[in-house]
């Protein structure tokens, strides 16, 4: 291929360059991966709730129809539920989902057999194949029943030892996602009062924008603090990622939340993103543990060299003993019961050291805008710098303070993210960077 189709997450796109041409062909050479990598003869295939997302599906599974494989049809489920799928069914699977993206994206995400998204090298050989494929096949698969339902995953929520939530009052906002249903009823199990927003599955995301950013989650805040409840929980389009509000409003840094479920799973090896931050590594190293860096989008992989007891990019926690996939409703579930365990949320946030972070974003109008923006933060801090990581962009380290700055792998933009103890050093190279 001339070019690499996928990106951060998968592929992502707007609808009509990820469209149902390539999702047929997709489904195909996913078949054809997935003979010569999986024993199973079946492939889950679940979709979010996009509006686009029905027919790229039915498209995929044309496609794995066509090379001669069966496909269970899931439907509209989070992102969890096809992950657990793969692992509790031991086939491949296929997502069609854009996740935090506006509702114009949509994209497409191959499983393995175990309910990991596909290894890098995996993405590499199914582009090989999708750049060549030629459909054709002597055998055409079937539609089965799915061994693996959204009741079994509640079944197994349900039976979790490791949960033991806190009976609070909160407020959850799935912004018309996959969550919207599915959310409210395990909370309720557990006892949890629940009052929901946006909680009515649309492909439009009408009540806010999926992403649960701090700006995006303003509606949510003010709930929060109306109802006096004792925290706001908000998940994304697809459910794999959270953010949380506290009980004055406030948002809640994502590295904050990654720290507080690593103390309640006493983690001693967590693998983490480029973007997380120092407060995590200080609070693991206070359990005596230690913390491994790597690429967005990637994570997953260091669980086949490692023995992880915790995987988090920032929204984003895997606990490997659930499986090896990112799951933003039991991640709630999770942070509930740390609250157990502490009394409340503002005991946790008192553990976890304070650290003033920022994330910006401007989109990439010409190919220069990228380095452009890295010389004039080079030249910025100029005699600061104490280290330079490019594990994944370029992240420019001095002292306690860091700037990262890498090109988006879901959207045409550069992504900023920024961290120090000091208010002054922060807003110092915002300016820099909005200049």
């Amino acid at each position: 291929m001339s070019r690499r189709i996928f990106g951060t997450a998968g592929i992502r796109g707007v609808f009509g360059e990820v469209d149902a041409r390539l999702s047929l062909i997709f489904g195909y050479s996913f078949s054809l991966l997935s003979k010569e990598n999986f024993s199973s003869r079946m492939v889950n295939i679940g979709w979010d709730c996009r509006t686009t997302s029905r027919l790229l599906a039915y498209a995929s599974m044309a496609g794995v129809m066509q090379g001669g494989l069966d496909i269970c049809q899931l439907g509209v489920v989070p992102y969890p539920v096809i992950a657990r799928t793969c692992m509790a069914t031991r086939s491949p699977g296929i997502y069609i989902t854009a996740s935090h993206n506006p509702p114009e994206y949509n994209g497409i995400k191959g499983f393995r057999d175990n309910g990991m998204e596909l290894l890098y090298d995996e993405q590499v050989a199914l582009e090989q194949i999708i750049g060549s494929a030629e459909l054709k096949g002597d055998r055409a698969g079937n539609i089965m029943s799915p061994k693996y339902t959204q009741d079994d995953y509640i079944s197994d929520i349900k039976r979790d030892e490791r949960l033991s939530p806190a009976e609070l009052k909160i407020v959850i906002d799935p912004a018309n996602g996959t969550a919207s249903y599915i959310g409210i009823k395990i909370l309720n199990y557990f006892n949890v009062n629940s009052i929901s927003i946006n909680s009515n599955i649309d492909g439009f995301f009408p009540g806010r924008k999926p992403e649960p950013t701090e700006e995006n989650l303003e509606k949510l805040s003010k709930v929060v603090k109306s109802e006096r409840a004792d925290l706001g929980i908000a998940w994304d389009g697809d459910a794999d990622r959270i953010a949380v509000i506290d009980k004055n409003g406030k948002f809640v840094p994502q590295y904050v939340i990654s720290s507080i479920v690593a103390m309640y799973l006493r983690a001693k090896k967590v693998i983490t993103s480029v973007d997380m931050g120092n407060g995590l590594k200080e609070v693991v190293e206070k359990q005596g543990g230690e913390v491994l860096v790597w690429k967005l989008g990637d994570l997953h992989s260091k669980l086949l060299e490692i023995e992880a007891d915790m995987v988090t990019e920032p929204w984003k926690i895997m606990d490997p003993k659930w499986g090896p996939f990112f799951d933003g409703i039991r991640a709630a579930l999770l942070l509930l019961s740390a609250i157990n365990e502490w009394g409340s949320l503002d005991s946790l946030i008192s553990e976890v050291p304070v650290y003033y972070q920022k994330r910006l974003s401007m989109p990439i109008r010409e190919e220069k805008d990228y380095e452009r923006l890295v010389y004039r933060i080079r030249n910025e801090l100029s005699g600061e710098i104490d280290d330079i990581d490019e594990t994944d962009g370029i992240k420019f380290i001095s002292g306690d303070s860091w700037v990262l700055v890498r090109k988006s792998g879901t959207e045409p933009k550069i992504r900023i993210y920024i961290e120090s103890k000091k208010e002054e050093w922060m807003r110092r190279v915002t300016r820099t960077i909005m200049s």
